[in-house]
């Protein structure tokens, strides 16, 4: 028997399971609905390329560094998160009766990942040659056909470090044996349901083990974290630190906060409900990102006492989007990834159509969390 297509085999069948388990109403409601704000988003694209097109057109910086640095980045990153993917369903609990070497499921996660690499890399070529085409800039074709060579090239070398790395197989490996590294959630993780974000970061008895990972996750905010308090400091103004804070205490709150037990059925079918689940999922994320706001906010309201009113707005925003986001990570349990992609879209979108409407775009997103929060907690209770 092949296994050649097993992965994308895995990944279409989930999707088809998806669509059919939604309500045709639902369905209607995405299609429709979701086609028709891509084809008001797409037209005001086109709007404001062609109001800047001039610019566009002449900004030697932007094609000879931006523009390349950004398909790079988006290839990474989309690089790393399709491998991923691919490698999840490779090394899935159910295929372990299947008579594949771990060499075998890494070459079938390989292949899948790169057949997903196809489409994107087309989209990139013909949203760049798209947008040339829009603004006059010659050959075009080229321009997007350029951009889709930086996409692959980030996507490549990103896809090719995941596949090579023998991490699942380490965590595979890793499970039956003693728990390793220090119970440091031991205190924080015994409310009940006790050993709730323990079982969603997949750490036994709340032990973590450092690692280069964890670090590299903790620099980035600590970086920032440091970079806006000596700012202020120095500039004798709160602005500064506060925003430092309220970015990286929203990135730490994403980074930590995992939802994959509300889809468990073992939580599903207990006597407990779907509201004291998810505050309990929130709670710890929610400390770390508030004790990450403490430091720059007092080195804010140590540069300039009398602005007092900027750290509070800044904490009281970070409660306001640790909130949202809290929602929308619920809502694609699984995927937390994406629901960094769709938070992060939202308030873009909701920020720029600010400018134009007022705050009554705020209504649109407050409808948007409540559906989201409808709709989750319907699958929690009916499955």
């Amino acid at each position: 028997m092949r296994h050649d297509r097993l992965v994308l085999i895995l990944l279409w069948r989930e999707l088809v399971a998806g669509l059919r388990a939604m309500r045709r109403r639902d369905l209607a409601w995405i299609a429709f609905g979701g086609g028709g704000l891509a084809a008001y988003a797409i037209a005001d694209i086109m709007l404001a390329l062609h109001a800047g097109a001039g610019r566009l057109r002449h900004d030697q910086l932007l094609w000879t560094l931006g523009l390349p640095l950004a398909l790079a980045v988006l290839g990474t990153v989309a690089g790393n998160a399709m491998a991923g993917l691919c490698l999840r369903r490779a090394f899935a609990p159910f295929l372990k009766a299947l008579p594949l070497a771990p060499r075998r499921r890494r070459r079938m996660a390989g292949e899948a990942t790169f057949a997903l690499a196809v489409p994107l890399g087309a989209l990139i070529a013909i949203s760049v040659g798209f947008a040339c085409a829009v603004i006059g800039k010659p050959w075009a074709p080229v321009w997007g056909l350029s951009a889709a060579i930086l996409f692959a090239l980030g996507f490549g070398t990103a896809a090719r470090w995941r596949l090579r790395r023998p991490r699942l197989l380490a965590e595979e490996a890793g499970s039956e044996r003693a728990p390793i590294g220090r119970p440091w959630l031991r205190r924080l993780d015994q409310a009940r349901p006790s050993w709730l974000s323990s079982w969603a970061w997949k750490l036994p008895g709340g032990h973590m083990r450092p690692s280069w990972k964890l670090a590299a996750a903790c620099l980035l905010p600590a970086v920032a974290a440091i970079l806006g308090a000596w700012a202020s400091l120095a500039g004798r103004t709160a602005g500064p630190a506060a925003m430092a804070g309220l970015a990286g205490g929203i990135l730490v709150f994403m980074l930590s906060l995992r939802c994959q037990p509300l889809g468990s059925p073992v939580l599903r079918t207990a006597p407990i409900s779907f509201t004291r689940v998810w505050l309990r999922l929130v709670r710890l994320p929610l400390q770390l990102s508030l004790a990450f706001f403490l430091l720059p906010a007092g080195a804010a309201l140590a540069a300039e006492p009398s602005a007092w009113a900027v750290p509070v707005a800044g904490g009281f925003w970070l409660l306001v989007l640790n909130g949202i986001y809290a929602v929308f990570g619920a809502y694609f349990l699984n995927a937390p990834f994406v629901a960094m992609l769709s938070f992060a879209g939202a308030l873009a979108y909701a920020g720029y159509e600010t400018f134009e409407y007022g705050r009554t775009v705020l209504i649109g997103v407050a409808a948007l969390v409540f559906f989201l929060w409808h709709r989750t907690r319907q699958r929690y209770r009916n499955g």
